[in-house]
């Protein structure tokens, strides 16, 4: 069994259990327990938010639907999965002195888990830019402890990527005036790591609810 937890949009792999019935497979809950557990006990992490999600080993193909559930002393809980099979595993201790079990109807051989780290939104249609700043700070935070004495050779928080739709648009205004960008065909506004817009500050509202975010190292 393993499991490789690596932040800012880093596939991580699972190797579950043996099969329970067919196509149904089982990962210890405590795996994933650890694993959260040590990302809340980070500090400065308030502004970040984690997603996971699975995704074809195969980028060609698409999974069928997903289903997920803890299989608790008190009965089986159902994970909600989105349409993009993500999904967030409730935190409970008590589940694993149980020695609770998430159960995947997937075969492991066809699926990666994929954990990314995007901002915290308390509006998913307006933020300020010095909201993105503050949590492009935190991520360089967490790589550079995560890398320890080779700091200064790792990459650094560049784009927030904002999942919005395809016809989504941001508008960021400010005393200089409006900019506006569009999704790209991933319906993903980019916004980069700017110093003009660092300068200005702007406020920025989207044309649709943020699904979700993800901060990059890329531009």
């Amino acid at each position: 069994m393993s499991f490789r937890a690596i932040i800012l949009t880093a596939a991580v792999v699972l190797g579950l259990a043996g099969p329970v019935a067919a196509e149904t497979y089982q990962v210890p809950y405590k795996t994933f327990f650890d694993e959260l557990k040590k990302y809340e006990a980070r500090p400065n992490t308030d502004r970040l938010a984690l997603r996971s999600s699975l995704r074809a080993k195969d980028r060609d193909e698409d999974l069928e639907k997903v289903e997920m559930t803890i299989i608790t002393a008190d009965g089986p809980v159902a994970v909600t999965v989105d349409e993009d099979n993500a999904f967030v595993l409730p935190m409970n201790p008590v589940w694993v002195d149980e020695r609770a079990v998430v159960q995947v109807n997937q075969d492991p051989k066809e699926f990666d888990m994929r954990i990314q780290v995007g901002m915290k939104l308390t509006d998913p249609k307006a933020f300020a830019y010095s909201d993105v700043l503050a949590a492009f700070k935190q991520v360089d935070g967490v790589i550079e402890k995560e890398a320890g004495v080779f700091a200064f050779v790792v990459p650094s928080a560049k784009t927030l990527r904002v999942q919005c739709g395809p016809d989504c648009t941001a508008t960021l205004a400010s005393k200089a005036g409006e900019r506006v960008i569009k999704a790209d065909e991933r319906g993903r506004v980019n916004i980069r790591k700017d110093k003009k817009l660092e300068r200005e500050n702007p406020t920025i509202s989207l044309s649709h609810p943020a699904r979700y975010t993800v901060i990059s190292t890329k531009e």
